[in-house]
Order: C-alpha cells, then structure tokens, then sequence
C-alpha cells in the first residue's frame, strides 16, 4: 500500500537558512534533484496480542518507491488497520532499521548498509537539498524491527503495521546532487546494538557507554539523529580530534506511564576529516536496571569538496 503526492522543493536557499550558523559554509552547491514527491508505505500486518512482540530481519522486500531517485525525508510510525497511529502507551516501537542490498556498511564492512531508521523518539530523517541519499531503480530494500503491544493482559489482540513516509527526488543524480554517505554510528561498535545498564549506582548515578571510529574520508556531515531506550538521558556525537561536540540528542518523556517521547535532531553543516577520530557517547540512568539498551546515531556525510 502507499500514497503518493507531489510537495514543494526544499532547495539550496532553505537549507542555507539552516545552516547559517554553521562551521562550514555552503559553498559551489549544485542545483539539486528537482521536484518532490511525498509517498507512504505500510509493511505488515503483524497480530500482536497483549505483552506479544515481533521481530525480523528481511533481507529485501520492504516497499519503496518504484525507479531511481534521491531520498531527502523519512518518517516512521505504528498504525492499525486503519491507517490510525498507536498511543505510544499502547504499541511501542523499539526499532526498525532499512538496509539496502546496494551498498555494504562503511564503519562495518559485510553488513548491508543502514540508511534509514527510527524508534520511540520518531525522528524524522531531513536531508536539504542539494544533499540526498541516492538510491538505485533495482536495490532491494530490507529490514530489522521490533514491536511491542504494552497493553494489559486481557486487551483484544492488535493489528499492527509499520508505516513509513518518504520525500524523494526522481531527478537526483550524482551530478547535480551531493550524495550523502549513512554512517551508523553504535555505541557496541559492530556488534548487535543492545547493552545493559546494571541500575546498581544509586538515585542521580549515570551509565556511560562509547565507541570511536576514525573517519574513512574528508566531506560535510549534514544531519544526525539519535537513538536511546527508555532510561537514556541524552547521546553525543564529537569529534575527538578536535574536541568539537557535533551533536548532543537530550531525551524527552511522556508520563503516566513515563516512555521516551523525542530526541532532537541536529541539522548540521560540520567539516569531516579524514583520520580525525569521531566518537559517539550514551547515558543512562544508572538508578534502575534496562536491559537491552542502545546508543546509536545515525549520522549522514557528504564525501567531497566544495
């Protein structure tokens, strides 16, 4: 199933806006893909009774847009049958993460690259043109996700779906757009992404978990978004070499009952050099045990110069 529509162009002057204050200026742009066109996808349905969950790991099959294009927007959610979203409270997201049978992961070589992703902070994927994330007419795309019915025993049984709207550019191409690179950025390094936090520090006590990567080659990062469980209190992207903080994603909460609710964004403009060592840090509330954490900032570079 999907939806399609046409949207205006986010161009060269809008992201220019944004990255105003940046530490790089954007320079010798080209003109960028062209029009946009918004389109929805749904994946599933999963039954999912109360307490009940489903996991997976397609390696292709996922829809997505038909022909070669530029993706430049991605947001995930969980609907019903109806194409009604979930309370957070009810259905929850723990995550899901798109691969393409295109490229291999540039920090984990023989993984399928990740290029989107989200969890229960929902945060859009925002690339301003004339940076995209250039996809191929015959790429496959795949998956890993994980849902969750957290309603009471007792509950009718749910109808899940993942739902996923993308903004993209079938005039984008190398030539007149800067390809950006997904750089996905887990604080495990390359192994399966879930940690625990012990919860044994005591009230206001803090859990820390890193990783440092050192950077394949020179470009522009332009966007990064971060991923943490409940119990996370913020993550941090910084350049090692040269102490900047790139990004720093501080979590928000619902309450009644207390779920994470949203982790910022950062729109960026950040001079990346190769060689220079790139760390991404976590932390959690070490007051109370969560298991199967993660710290994960997905982080999108062009490689080039201006």
């Amino acid at each position: 199933m999907d939806r399609t529509r046409r949207v205006a162009v986010f161009g060269v002057f809008a992201l220019v806006a944004l990255v105003g204050a940046a530490c790089v200026p954007l320079q010798n742009a080209p003109s960028g893909g062209g029009a946009v066109i918004e389109q929805t996808f749904r994946y599933g349905p999963f039954t999912l009774g109360p307490g009940g969950d489903a996991t997976g790991s397609p390696a292709a099959g996922m829809p997505r847009p038909t022909g070669a294009f530029g993706l430049q927007y991605a947001k995930f959610d969980v609907v019903d049958e109806n194409n009604v979203p979930f309370s957070v409270h009810d259905v929850h997201l723990h995550h899901v993460v798109m691969t393409t049978s295109a490229r291999q992961d540039v920090l984990c070589p023989g993984r399928a690259e990740r290029f989107i992703g989200s969890g229960m902070e929902r945060t859009p994927i925002t690339l301003g043109s004339p940076y995209t994330y250039l996809v191929g007419a015959n790429d496959q795309w795949g998956s890993t996700y994980h849902l969750m019915n957290e309603t009471a025993p007792g509950t009718p049984a749910k109808t899940v779906y993942i739902r996923y709207t993308l903004r993209y550019q079938p005039g984008a191409t190398a030539q007149n757009s800067r390809p950006v690179t997904p750089l996905f950025m887990d604080v495990t390094g390359c192994g399966g992404s879930e940690f625990d936090v012990p919860g044994t520090g005591g009230p206001g006590s803090v859990h820390t978990k890193s990783a440092t990567w050192t950077a394949p080659a020179s470009g522009i990062a332009v966007f990064a978004a971060g991923h943490l469980h409940n119990g996370g209190i913020d993550i941090t992207l910084k350049n090692e070499t040269t102490g900047q903080v790139g990004c720093i994603g501080t979590a928000t909460y619902h309450e009644n009952p207390r779920h994470l609710a949203s982790i910022p964004a950062c729109v960026m403009h950040h001079q990346v050099t190769a060689g220079n060592r790139y760390s991404v840090t976590s932390r959690y509330d070490n007051s109370a045990p969560v298991d199967g954490a993660m710290g994960i900032y997905l982080t999108y570079a062009w490689q080039g110069t201006q």
